[in-house]
């Protein structure tokens, strides 16, 4: 199995299984981070990496990964506003990223990290 699939599986796993929770999130983060590490700087690895760095609270980690590279997919607009709000905390760009979701195509195999928008 690819990269990218092995860790929408393992996300996607985390999220059904509260008692693995981090234990996928953490393996889903080792191999996203090989991966990087090895060469594989497409914004599809890039985004699910910070995705998952994310939902790890490891929040000025995927910030930084985010800025690495130019949006060409919703989900990579989305997870940039929730490592905005997560980090930064700049509701102009915020609004930005929000806004931007809604101009790119969808990628099927993009992980969107979790966001509670109303507690924020």
């Amino acid at each position: 199995m690819d990269v990218i699939a092995e860790s929408v599986k393992l996300h996607s796993q985390a999220w059904s299984d509260q008692s693995r929770f981090t234990e996928c999130l953490e393996q889903a983060a080792g191999l996203l981070k090989q991966a990087y590490e090895s060469g594989d700087t497409s914004s599809l690895l890039i985004n699910n990496y910070a995705a998952v760095l994310l939902d790890l609270h490891r929040n000025f980690d995927a910030l930084e990964l985010l800025r690495l590279c130019d949006p060409d997919f919703s989900e990579f607009c989305a997870n940039y506003a929730i490592a905005v709000a997560k980090a930064a905390y700049d509701i102009d760009l915020i609004r930005h990223w929000n806004q931007a979701a809604s101009k790119y195509p969808k990628d099927e195999r993009a992980i969107v990290a979790y966001m509670d928008w109303q507690g924020l």
